[in-house]
């Protein structure tokens, strides 16, 4: 079977929306993505994962602090309470301070 990607090649399951036509890929918000663009995936992705376990970590230390504001419920909360924005830059220029200083 030969896939001729010139023809609209349409994704299933998990993948629904998404798929292929021409020299490019396309997203379910109606994105075109063309073969350079593709380069930045892993990029992306790493970066998505450092933010998701960074802000993870921001939340556990936060849970260990009472009287903090958490960004999420935990399960034993009956009402969320009010969250704070966590700044990225704040973050990281604590963070190398606190390894420049010990």
């Amino acid at each position: 079977m030969k896939l001729d990607t010139y023809d609209r090649v349409d994704l299933t399951g998990p993948w629904a929306g998404f798929g292929f036509q021409g020299d490019r890929f396309f997203t379910p918000e109606g994105r075109d993505l063309h073969p350079a663009d593709m380069a930045f995936w892993s990029l992306t992705c790493c970066i998505a994962r450092e933010w998701s376990l960074m802000m993870a970590e921001e939340r556990q230390s936060r849970r260990d602090v009472p009287g903090t504001p958490v960004a999420t419920r935990t399960p034993d909360a009956r009402k969320s309470e009010p969250c704070q924005v966590i700044y990225l830059r704040d973050i990281l220029r604590h963070r190398r301070e606190k390894r420049s200083a010990g």
